[in-house]
């Protein structure tokens, strides 16, 4: 029994599903990839060194092959931050395919999700973990190619022009598997911003239950 008047016991908030590191290097990241992605969509990549015409699409190559070596950087060390010990919720959550308890879990909510349940906002579903594992693995490729161009173009690496072409195909690929995972972060942000604020307002609107003094 609480008694009358008495001030409500806090109860602690519930643990951060992603630690401050893995958030922002994770907010960094997806960034990049958006500027990186929307620079991609217009340039236009030139045969090879010092060959094309000077244009906006050429300027936007440029752009692009000048911040993808900062993107490169901010994917190295995220990739290195979620594989360390204390990382949260670390790189097991976006593999969880490789253990048999985890592909368990996957595949129980996977049919609560063919029965429309979604999962709380704050839950850390198992269902989202896989699904960001494979668009960092398409940003991934992304960057692995962009560092071959870099390397081509502005480092005197002995690429070929054939090279560089495939290599610039590859990088259109990975693009196009980018973009749907860039798509779904932005839908789900938008899920957890509504959702926030429509919690805190059906709290508000439930009547307060009245002490009675009985235990």
């Amino acid at each position: 029994m609480t008694p009358a008047g008495s001030a409500a016991v806090l109860q602690p908030r519930n643990a951060s599903k992603y630690d401050t590191g893995t958030r922002w290097l994770h907010a960094a990241l997806a960034i990049g990839v958006v500027i990186e992605l929307a620079l991609l969509s217009v340039m236009r990549v030139p045969a090879g060194p010092g060959l094309g015409v000077r244009d906006w699409h050429r300027e936007a190559f440029e752009i692009h092959c000048r911040v993808g070596p900062a993107v490169a950087l901010i994917w190295a060390l995220h990739w290195l931050w979620i594989s360390l010990p204390f990382a949260r919720p670390g790189v097991g959550y976006l593999f969880p395919w490789v253990r048999r308890d985890r592909r368990a879990v996957l595949r129980r909510e996977l049919r609560e999700l063919l029965r429309l349940t979604l999962p709380a906002p704050d839950d850390l579903s198992p269902l989202i973990g896989p699904v960001q594992g494979l668009g960092l693995c398409a940003v991934s490729g992304s960057v692995i190619g962009g560092l071959i161009s870099y390397a081509g173009y502005f480092m005197g690496a002995p690429l070929s022009a054939m090279v560089l072409h495939e290599v610039a195909l590859e990088q259109l690929v990975m693009s196009w598997l980018v973009w749907p995972f860039v798509v779904g972060h932005a839908l789900m942000a938008l899920r957890h911003f509504f959702v926030g604020r429509q919690a805190p307002a059906a709290a508000r609107a439930m009547p307060a239950q009245p002490d009675t003094g009985a235990s």
